[in-house]
């Protein structure tokens, strides 16, 4: 088994891209996993978490200069975000339908496996922990905040939002910190590609669930679903490049590889999951995957300069 997991640890590039076919054909499937989404999301996350000296990193935020320098890091990344892409769209005139997809995009934290993608292609996963690590427990305060700031009201209550969050984000932290206890995080390092192996068939698996209704949604209204295709890519893809772009005069291309990869990729699945159905978030949120999933095909293993 070890090996069969090895196996697809060390091809997990083209095991996430046929995942993303996968989903895409198997509708049934989406539906029956739509309502395991929530658990998935805390799969996700606890996978990631598993192997990572979290406690670690919890003591560096002691250091003030340096949690303050992280702390700017997520504002930057989740608030501000949120304002400076909500300020944009508007003066642009833009369709306010796109405002909760630019808001969804803003107000999540980098994505669970985030960590892993840059053990994956090289980068600096020790700032890719730390940045995620406390975006992701701030979420359920950040998340409501981005909200509240771009004046966009829900049909739920903020305070159940920021409930839902937190109960994913614990489960996760529970899961991970279980696993890491009960293998020992010695053992899952020296298991390290088979470990990919289980991150990649878990981040398959929770694809499922994203791309329910998409493809009925895609044949009814075409165009539409193509726009917010061309959005997705756009905030990942071109949010990667630009803070990557950005970055590199002021760090190592390890460091700047790793924050592009942060910024653009995205746990948009948590406000999948938590918000009432829209399926416009539902096109977007499955789309959003296209350009997470490639990644590692797209940017390779990063080389120090």
């Amino acid at each position: 088994m070890i090996k069969i997991l090895s196996y697809i640890g060390q091809r997990s590039s083209s095991i996430l891209i046929l995942g993303l076919l996968l989903a895409a054909l198997l509708p049934s499937v989406s539906s029956a996993l739509r309502p395991a989404l929530p658990l998935l999301v805390s799969l996700v996350l606890g996978l990631a978490i598993a192997r990572l000296d979290v406690l670690g990193v919890m003591r560096e935020f002691i250091e003030l200069r340096k949690s303050m320098l992280l702390l700017c890091l997520v504002l930057l990344f989740m608030p501000l975000t949120c304002i400076l892409l909500v300020w944009l769209w508007r003066l642009f005139q833009f369709d306010e339908t796109g405002i909760l997809l630019l808001i969804v995009f803003a107000a999540a934290p980098p994505l669970s496996s985030a960590t892993s993608l840059s053990l994956l292609l090289g980068f600096n996963a020790r700032i890719t922990l730390q940045v995620t690590l406390l975006a992701t427990l701030a979420s359920p305060v950040l998340g409501p905040l981005c909200f509240f700031l771009a004046g966009l009201s829900v049909d739920i209550e903020m305070t159940e939002i920021a409930l839902r969050i937190a109960m994913m984000i614990a489960g996760g932290f529970g899961l991970g910190l279980g696993v890491q206890a009960l293998f020992g995080k010695a053992r899952i390092n020296r298991n390290a590609e088979a470990f990919n192996g289980i991150v990649a068939l878990s981040m398959v698996l929770f694809l499922f669930p994203l791309f329910d209704g998409v493809v009925n949604h895609i044949k009814a209204a075409p165009l539409q679903s193509f726009k917010v295709l061309v959005l997705a890519i756009v905030l990942n893809l071109g949010g990667n490049l630009a803070i990557r772009w950005s970055s590199q005069r002021y760090s190592t291309s390890q460091t700047a590889s790793a924050l592009g990869l942060m910024f653009g990729n995205r746990n948009v699945s948590f406000y999948l999951a938590v918000l009432p159905f829209n399926p416009l978030l539902g096109i977007f949120v499955a789309a959003s995957q296209i350009p997470m999933y490639i990644t590692p095909a797209l940017f390779g293993h990063s080389k120090p300069k």
